[in-house]
């Protein structure tokens, strides 16, 4: 019964927490006393500015990754018994 009153409470606190945040940042619904906001509508360019932009462009050269390599790997066995029997015996 403690874990689900704990667990209640921290909800509650998490979801009070978001609704601050979220108030703060501007998301919260707004009143009916509010005035919808009205965005000033942008200037129409003069000809002299129209006339005037210039863009760069720059263009950056990358050399071509390296070509990828084939990787063979070979696996020797002995080709006879003696081999495995010497390495058995050890130092003596």
């Amino acid at each position: 019964m403690i874990n689900r009153l704990a667990l209640f409470i921290a909800s509650v606190a998490a979801a009070l927490t978001l609704a601050v945040a979220m108030a703060a940042a501007g998301f919260a619904p707004g009143t009916a006393a509010d005035p919808p906001a009205t965005a000033n509508p942008p200037a129409a360019p003069s000809p002299g500015d129209l006339t005037d932009r210039r863009v760069q462009v720059d263009t950056v050269y990358l050399a071509a990754p390296p070509a990828q390599q084939t990787i063979t790997v070979r696996k020797v066995s002995p080709a006879s018994g003696e081999a495995e029997s010497e390495g058995a015996e050890g130092d003596d």
